[in-house]
């Protein structure tokens, strides 16, 4: 069973709010979003088909029933955070989830006090189509992906950029102060791979990528990107027209040598793909 091309439309705030989601949670989250349509006023309660989810994001369905309604039903464990250190909200996802085995679906309620934050979006909000998401291997490529696309109408059409300070990502994705400590980690295991599937897997090209630094460390990632001609978007986008060199997956990080510690290269590339 085939999702439509669906559009999923956040605020701003939520783009850039305080949350950490594994990458099946965020699947379920973003095949809920899109379908809210741009007339409703009121949230609904709606269904999410496990088998639906497992096809478009190539999950093993052997499985897929029991690991998505676990993965939905501790997405109320993870809170969303919006404001700063001084003022804001801690909220949660969803008010209820309802599942039924026989049939392999669940059925969410949205919780009340998002409304402002997916409902009736008149301004200062960012939308994609579902379709661009759905090969995500990377557990925090979606979020960067967001990121860009928040600031694309800036480029007209043409090239844009983002900018984000090495501070501003930890605080975003709630790592804590043990995890990625050291820039070259949160480089190679988080930014890198992130931007390398964005790149190969939608409607955006990332044309280059760099590490700034403030005195003697690297203080920011600049990342300057361009929309995709429609030959060239698909998951499987010709990337020899990137400047970028610094978003290739280091093959020690996810392959395997002859000296390599099974153990260690597994962590690894747990660190990446977040499962």
């Amino acid at each position: 069973m085939k999702e439509t091309n669906q559009i999923v439309k956040k605020s701003n705030d939520l783009i850039t709010a305080k949350y950490r989601l594994t990458i099946i949670q965020q699947y379920v989250l973003h095949n809920v979003i899109s379908q809210i349509h741009i007339e409703d006023t009121d949230f609904k309660k709606y269904e999410v088909n496990v088998r639906s989810i497992a096809e478009n994001h190539g999950i093993d369905t052997k499985n897929a029933y029991r690991y998505i309604k676990k993965s939905a039903l501790e997405l109320n464990k993870q809170p969303i955070i919006i404001g700063d250190e001084i003022e804001g909200i801690a909220l949660n996802w969803f008010s209820s989830v309802r599942y039924n085995s026989n049939r392999g679906t669940l059925l969410v309620d949205f919780h009340p006090d998002l409304k402002p934050y997916l409902l009736q979006l008149q301004g200062y909000f960012t939308q994609y189509e579902n379709k661009n998401i759905q090969r995500f291997k990377c557990v925090h490529s979606l979020r960067f992906y967001e990121f860009l696309k928040q600031k694309q109408n800036l480029g007209k059409g043409k090239e844009f950029y983002v900018e984000l300070t090495l501070a501003e990502i930890r605080s975003m994705f709630c790592f804590s102060d043990s995890e990625y400590k050291a820039n070259k980690d949160l480089r190679v295991y988080v930014i890198e791979p992130a931007l390398k599937e964005i790149h190969e897997q939608t409607d955006l090209s990332i044309t280059d990528t760099q590490f700034l630094k403030k005195g003697r460390s690297i203080n920011s990632v600049y990342i300057t990107a361009k929309p995709k001609t429609a030959s060239k978007t698909s998951k499987n986008s010709d990337s020899s027209d990137s400047k970028q060199k610094t978003v290739e997956i280091p093959t020690n990080i996810v392959k395997q040598s002859e000296n390599a510690d099974v153990s260690d290269l597994q962590h690894r590339a747990s660190k990446i793909t977040g499962l």
